[in-house]
């Protein structure tokens, strides 16, 4: 099917799936990426709901309905300018966290930038972890959240969690956080279920999450902190450490 016109109301639907307001009303949100292309249509063709082409492409074999747009309304949609098609998926709404750890590790990410919540959750898929994303975070179907988590994000288990603080209410299980003070990450010896939360960027966890509960990455003198998802990546490098 070919599309022409701005007024087209599904083209509207597509522009608003391009925010995270609109992903989450219309349960549909835009993955672009050339090298995601074919792995998503291989491996999780169920959550593919179409194809959105410039006209003058030829589309992979899929099963999912394909629409060729001219080019003023591609590029609209194209905000990376991958001149590949993209995929209209699924978004629904990640699954309440119910306060409990499956075994292995389970990542809290507070991320209110996409781009470090779309890194983790990558790294999360290379190390087998879970993800509960808190209330403060950015949406996992932000275009910027999925640029950067590409096929991962259908590959973990992510839940919905509560606010930082609400966590909190949870101490009785083994979660530990990062942060500036604490015991030292490299001679922690991770227990075989255990939650690691992170940080928002910026202000941390100071003042929400007791020391005795925190992590700290050792630093060269004149370092007051690391990128929020380097010090997620150093800590699962611990971790892999620590098992293998």
């Amino acid at each position: 099917m070919e599309i022409t016109s701005a007024n087209n109301p599904r083209f509207k639907g597509w522009l608003k799936a391009l925010d995270s307001r609109g992903a989450r009303k219309q349960g549909e949100a835009i993955l672009a990426g050339r090298k995601f292309l074919a792995e998503v249509l291989r491996d999780h063709p169920e959550r593919v709901r179409a194809l959105l082409c410039h006209k003058n492409s030829a589309p992979p074999e899929t099963d999912a309905p394909v629409y060729f747009l001219s080019g003023e309304l591609f590029a609209r949609l194209d905000i990376y300018g991958t001149n590949a098609p993209l995929l209209l998926i699924s978004a629904p709404e990640p699954p309440r966290w119910q306060g409990n750890l499956a075994p292995g590790l389970t990542l809290f990410l507070p991320f209110q930038n996409p781009i470090n919540l779309g890194t983790i959750i990558r790294s999360a898929a290379a190390v087998g972890a879970q993800v509960v994303v808190m209330a403060e975070s950015a949406s996992i179907y932000n275009p910027k959240t999925l640029r950067a988590a590409g096929p991962a994000v259908f590959k973990v288990k992510i839940m919905q969690g509560p606010s930082l603080a609400d966590l909190t209410s949870h101490l009785n299980l083994p979660l530990f956080a990062l942060g500036l003070h604490g015991e030292n990450l490299f001679d922690f010896r991770f227990p075989d279920t255990f939650g690691l939360v992170a940080g928002i960027e910026g202000p941390g966890l100071e003042g929400i999450w007791p020391h005795e509960n925190m992590l700290t990455i050792p630093m060269c003198p004149g370092v007051e902190s690391l990128n929020a998802a380097a010090a997620v990546d150093i800590s699962l490098g611990a971790v892999l450490a620590q098992r293998y």
